[in-house]
């Protein structure tokens, strides 16, 4: 069955949980299996088995004027496979399509993706709204919600819900690792955002690009603008912050970010840098 960006959206554009992949026209068809009968994939093209996911589309690029296969399954979760060990993916209902589009073309992303959430544009926009999705644990961040916003019990549900989402984008763009330590103790893990929640539009608040995955004392320092990083990822300490403080927190002069942020991302810490790092007020001129 043939299939376009237009029943592409009137199928899939649920708000599901996706996984994403694009397989280039080169790879064997023993790198890469997804048949009716086993509807198992390698775990080599997909991100670290820890969870579930709604949905499954593995897009394979076509050759010069011939068709890419895409394949959308649902439910995928994961399996071992008893002989050797290996996990693989698996998945329920899967279909098989072919299209003339390219990835960019039928989804509406640029290629590659990892997970994704999937919306229906909005009428004033063709941009899909997506969002990178992890493992989910709850984080105090939720509690810091604008001035002004409602407190019912909807309101904080669906807060702690995009919190949730917000902590899984960061877990799977870090790799379940603090973005400087490396640490990856989900327990000792924290969702930090880099332009505050509360200056934050909806959209920035949910943004994976506006976080950083510290570990809690990184967390807390960072927040209170005690620390920043520059353009590079270089750590900034504040000449606020005391030797002993440092010290304590465990601060070298050598910590930064161990992968480099986006453009998005860097706008967000030009942001930080500018606002909420704290810096010593310059000293008065004793007067003659």
């Amino acid at each position: 069955m043939n299939i376009d960006n237009k029943l592409f959206a009137k199928r899939y554009m649920d708000g599901k949980q996706a996984v994403m992949i694009q397989l280039t026209v080169l790879q064997r068809p023993d790198q890469f299996s997804f048949d009716a009968k086993t509807k198992t994939l390698s775990s080599g093209y997909w991100p670290a088995p820890q969870f579930e996911y709604e949905r499954v589309i593995v897009y394979q690029k076509v050759e010069a004027g011939g068709f890419a296969q895409v394949w959308i399954g649902e439910d995928a979760g994961l399996i071992q496979d008893e002989g050797s060990k290996n996990w693989h993916y698996r998945a329920r209902n899967v279909s098989l399509f072919t299209t003339s589009e390219d990835f960019k073309t039928l989804f509406g992303l640029h290629p590659p993706q990892s997970v994704r959430y999937l919306y229906a544009p909005q009428k004033k926009s063709k941009r899909i709204q997506s969002f990178l999705r992890g493992n989910v644990v709850d984080s105090d961040d939720v509690l810091k919600l604008p001035l002004g916003a409602a407190t019912t019990v909807k309101r904080l549900q669906q807060a702690r819900l995009h919190q949730q989402k917000f902590r899984n984008a960061l877990l799977l763009r870090w790799k379940g690792a603090c973005a400087v330590t490396g640490i990856e103790e989900p327990e000792l893990l924290r969702a930090s955002h880099i332009k505050p929640y509360k200056d934050s539009t909806a959209h920035e608040c949910r943004s994976p690009h506006n976080g950083l995955l510290l570990a809690a004392g990184l967390d807390v320092l960072f927040d209170k603008g005690f620390i920043t990083f520059d353009q590079q990822g270089a750590l900034e300490r504040s000449g606020l912050l005391s030797h002993e403080a440092a010290s304590a927190f465990g601060l070298t002069p050598r910590m930064r970010l161990t992968d480099t942020l986006s453009e998005d991302a860097q706008k967000f810490l030009l942001h930080h840098r500018k606002k909420v790092f704290l810096r010593p007020k310059p000293a008065r001129r004793a007067q003659t």
